[in-house]
């Protein structure tokens, strides 16, 4: 991404520190507590009433149980700072970008393993920054995990807004369906997802397993 190079509750933070991002279970990270319903979280909703509706997949009672692929935040990108001008200190920080919680879902559709991935996340206004509008650029890749070559890369620009006298704004981003070759129901062995901030926006995902957290 060059998410190569350059989430526990988020208050305003001391820009001293990059909070860590701890990914746990099937559905997601502990970046943030989960906004609950009564049909579970919030985000994990969204993308199950989203359907994928891109046709009928196998009878479950003759598929093999799938396992989806699993989630990596590199190095480096679970967080993305800006500073104003070229001191990079505390007290220059505009905003800071952080991820919080990642789920993903899938299904075998056809000759083709459907994935689509939501995310939640924050900008923390820094003592050199104003409330306004921001845009958090995050990619999203598969890595194929035989080859540990990127197959698919989308990269997005999500709008997020910090109403005045505010220090904070969350975002959340579903993903279009991403379609990649079946190979088995052991999905997690085949792919990765590969997730974070892209501040230039160009190029693909890294290929290298330098994850940050790992998800299952």
């Amino acid at each position: 991404m060059t998410v190569s190079g350059a989430a526990g509750r988020i208050a305003r933070i001391g820009f001293c520190t990059i909070i860590p991002i701890v990914l746990s279970g099937c559905g997601g990270t502990s970046g943030f507590e989960p906004k609950t319903s009564d049909n579970g979280t919030m985000l994990g909703n969204l993308i199950a009433f989203n359907n994928l509706n891109v046709g009928p997949a196998k009878p479950a009672a003759i598929e093999e149980k799938l396992e989806c692929p699993n989630v990596e935040v590199l190095d480096g990108t679970a967080s993305l700072r800006t500073y104003a001008g070229a001191d990079q200190s505390n007290a220059s920080v505009k905003y800071q970008y952080s991820l919080g919680d990642v789920v993903r879902e899938c299904s075998h559709v056809g000759s083709n393993l459907v994935l689509k991935v939501g995310l939640e996340g924050r900008v923390l206004i820094g003592p050199a920054g104003t409330a306004g509008s921001f845009t958090a650029p995050i990619r999203i890749a598969i890595r194929n995990e035989k080859t540990q070559q990127v197959i698919l890369s989308k990269f997005y620009r999500i709008p997020v807004t910090v109403p005045g006298g505010q220090s904070q704004g969350d975002f959340s981003l579903v993903s279009d369906p991403i379609a990649v070759q079946f190979v088995s129901a052991q999905a997690q062995e085949d792919y990765t997802v590969v997730v974070g901030f892209d501040e230039k926006g160009t190029g693909a995902a890294p290929i290298a397993k330098k994850s940050r957290r790992h998800m299952r």
